[in-house]
């Protein structure tokens, strides 16, 4: 059943060609617009805080292309659509589980996004002015398995979105308040070795950060393979940890389901 969820929001998404040209051309022009803001931000400085332009221009690339919250936002909205509607009722008298359900729609929906959009993209972008390539094999290893953690990190944080709408009943706050929420703790516009360092090391200990900054930093080799293995175990934990709020959510959510008439 995880699988056939997966598989049709994946199709949905590829369905209509133009929705995903558009989705590409949206994509490619935030990532030039990121470049050449930190382009702008360099100014004449190759290296800053011992961060090349390069470095940074890799981190701006791949933290658009791989590790954005597109599909979370859509799954806040759909959520706070079905409540407004009254569609739920029909959803949670179906035999399965809501939350995995939530989760299997956004794999399916991750998916199409990372293969149609951001790894083209990726490749594009590689080949015609070229990327910062990771620090070593043992780093690529890590950063691939934290691209994992941070997929499912960031379809975690929108199912926990999803279901406080149960409480609020408009989601469309919902959705804004996520994605200036997710874009500065999880390092994914400014990476956190640029931040204040008291603030620096608070949020590096926050979920959210297992997003895009722990990846990108593993990546470009800001922590060695020890602390990279420390640094998945953290995201594991964390990815525990928030399945244990969404159950907890999921226990206190249905009994706060009203419908207008029923």
């Amino acid at each position: 059943m995880f699988l056939a969820f997966a598989i049709s929001a994946f199709r949905t998404r590829i369905a209509y060609r133009s929705q995903v040209w558009a989705l590409l051309f949206g994509v490619a022009l935030e990532i030039f617009a990121r470049v050449s803001i930190w382009t702008a931000v360099y100014g004449g400085n190759s290296v800053i805080n011992g961060v090349s332009l390069w470095q940074m221009v890799t981190y701006s690339v791949l933290a658009v292309a791989l590790f954005s919250d597109w599909d979370s936002i859509e799954l806040v909205r759909d959520v706070g659509a079905s409540i407004r509607s009254g569609d739920i009722v029909n959803q949670l008298l179906k035999p399965y589980a809501y939350p995995a359900s939530l989760f299997a729609r956004t794999v399916g929906s991750k998916l199409s996004q990372v293969l149609l959009i951001g790894l083209p993209l990726i490749a594009v972008i590689a080949f015609a002015f070229g990327l910062v390539p990771p620090a070593s094999l043992g780093h690529a290893l890590f950063f691939a398995l934290l691209c994992l953690v941070s997929a499912a990190m960031i379809m975690a944080v929108g199912i926990v979105f999803g279901l406080l709408s149960f409480w609020v009943l408009d989601a469309h706050a919902l959705e804004w308040f996520m994605r200036g929420f997710v874009a500065f703790l999880s390092g994914g516009f400014v990476p956190l070795w640029f931040f204040p360092p008291a603030l620096s090391q608070i949020v590096a200990l926050l979920p959210f950060s297992w997003i895009a900054y722990h990846p990108m930093a593993v990546y470009l080799g800001q922590v060695d393979l020890a602390g990279a293995g420390l640094t998945l175990l953290g995201g594991l934990a964390w990815l525990a940890v928030m399945v244990g709020v969404i159950g907890w959510l999921w226990s206190r959510t249905t009994g706060r389901l009203v419908v207008q008439g029923g």
